[in-house]
Formats: structure tokens, sequence, C-alpha cells
């Protein structure tokens, strides 16, 4: 019996993620395509792995007997072809359901070749440390939210201006509007739930809160961004904020709209001053070349918000 690499790293991912959509985003591929994945590899090994949910995925018995030799089979494939070339970049992308996840994955439809092993420290501030120490190549965040002075060691560009969006349930009072105007939230205010949030989150909505005269309730608690929809769209009506570059799930029907004036989020890359391997010069190369042809950082300084 032949098994298919890509098919059994397509099992472990969705394994450690427990969600088809993630792992899909983690692997740069459609879900179609991952769910092809996951089948013919069961057809291959006669047997079932996983249970699905609509909200979840769990392992069945045999996919947890098979977990660890396909952990195996994946870290021995890795090792031989690192043996053979340069090793993957080590990226942070702060969380992997924000906009660095989908540059990344525009990056990797340009250079096929591109080899990485990402993480999800949880902030900016979190990689400064590892990206000085060499344990990190690169990793993206708002670099003016990080508490401090990026170090001098460090460089770094601006790729993307990310809009925020307002998001709210059809149900709102504000929902037939083609845009949400920052005074129509005078009185209700932005639903952020919770106060956990990487420094840099924090610190962005912090400041539009100060600048655009917009009052922040962080009532409620929220345990992941499902919950938060599900709050939004099946509780009191609010409004909260997404990034236009995230990926929503469409059984929650939720209204999408720009604010007025538009919020946008800078996101950076970062890396360490000196000489660069070549994997990393092309990475900078090509980040920066799609972002001007994509025009991830063009503006209106009338309509929109920037820090």
């Amino acid at each position: 019996m032949d098994l298919d690499l890509a098919q059994v790293r397509a099992f472990v991912v969705t394994a450690d993620q427990r969600h088809f959509s993630r792992a899909a985003q983690a692997l740069f591929v459609t879900q179609q395509a991952l769910s092809k994945r996951i089948r013919r590899l069961e057809e291959v090994l006669a047997t079932q792995l996983f249970v699905r949910s609509n909200r979840s995925v769990e392992l069945t018995e045999d996919g947890r007997k098979f977990l660890p030799h396909a952990r195996e089979l994946i870290r021995v494939a890795d090792a031989a072809v690192a043996a053979l070339g340069d090793q993957p970049l080590r990226l942070d992308l702060l969380d992997y359901r924000l906009a660095p996840m989908s540059i990344l994955r525009k990056l990797a439809e340009q250079d096929p070749e591109l080899r990485v092993d990402r993480s999800a420290l949880g902030g900016l501030d979190k990689a400064i440390g590892p990206l000085l120490k060499g344990e990190l190549d690169v990793a993206f965040g708002w670099v003016h939210g990080i508490g401090g002075p990026v170090p001098d060691e460090l460089d770094h560009r601006v790729i993307r201006l990310e809009p925020l969006l307002a998001l709210l349930p059809p149900e709102h009072v504000l929902a037939g509007q083609d845009a949400i105007h920052i005074d129509d939230l005078k009185d209700e205010g932005l639903w952020l739930p919770g106060r956990e949030s990487p420094t840099e989150w924090h610190r962005f909505t912090r400041l539009m809160g100060e600048r655009l005269g917009l009052r922040m309730d962080h009532s409620g608690i929220s345990y992941d961004l499902r919950h938060t929809l599900e709050q939004a769209r099946y509780g009191k009506p609010r409004v909260t904020l997404v990034g236009a570059d995230m990926e929503l799930p469409r059984d929650l029907n939720l209204r999408v709209l720009p604010f007025a004036p538009l919020p946008l989020f800078p996101w950076s890359i970062v890396w360490r001053k000196g000489k660069l391997r070549t994997a990393l010069r092309q990475l900078l190369a090509s980040a920066d070349r799609t972002s001007r042809a994509e025009g991830w950082c063009d503006r209106d300084p009338v309509t929109s918000w920037v820090p």
C-alpha cells in the first residue's frame, strides 16, 4: 500500500485543527480540495478517519491509531527534504484567522516553491524576542502597537492596510444602510467582548475609539471568533468588528458593511537586519511586488483612518 504524503499531511493538519476550514487555510488549499484528499486517504486505508459535524471534526478510533504514525511519516519526509536544501522560513502570523494568513496564501500562489513553518504567538510583541534570537525569520504585525520602539536590529515594511468592517445581524436597525457612520454608534458603541487580545489589537481599538469618538463596549465574554459571531447573530443586536481579509461562516447570515470613516489596520512584515537567506529575500520581494500589484496599501485619506 502506497500512501500519498499530501493526503497524509492533510490528515495530520486537520487532526490538529479539528476544523476543515482552518486546516484548508493552513495548507493553502480550498476546503473542497482538502476534503478530497482526506476522502482518498480513507479509501486507501479502507477506514473512516474523522467524524464530521457542522461545527467540529473528531477523530475516529482508527484515526487516533493512525495519527502518531502519520506524524512520523511527515516528520521523516520533511527531514529528507531539508537535508537536500534550504530550511523552511520560520514565520509568525499572530493568528491563523487574520490577514497575514490570506497574505501568505497569496504569496504562495506567486511562488509555489515557498516553504514556511508557521506559528501564531498571539502578537508581534511576543515575536520580537524570537526574531532577535534567530528563532524566527519573519513576523507580521502592527509595529507601532507593540508598546515601544522596534529594536534597531529589526527592519520592517508595511505591506497591507486592511479595512476593518462592521459586522451586524440583519435584524439590527442599521443593517439596511450602505455604511455604518461612526455617529450612528454614538449611543450603542462598538461591541468587542472580552479584553484578552493581542497588545497591538488592543492599542489599535483604543486609539480608534479615542480618535474617532467611538465608545468601545467590552461587556460579555467570548471564547473564540465563532462564539463572538454567534452572539452577534443570535443575541442582543449589536455591531462588532471584523477584518476584510477574514473568512466568515456563511451559515450565520451576518451583514458586513464599511465604516465611515473606514479604519485601516497597518500590517507590516518584520525581519532581522543583516545577511538575508535567499528564501527570505525572495519572500520580501514577493510581498512588496504583490502588495503593489494588488493595491494593498492604497487609501483615500479623506474617507479612511490610519493611526
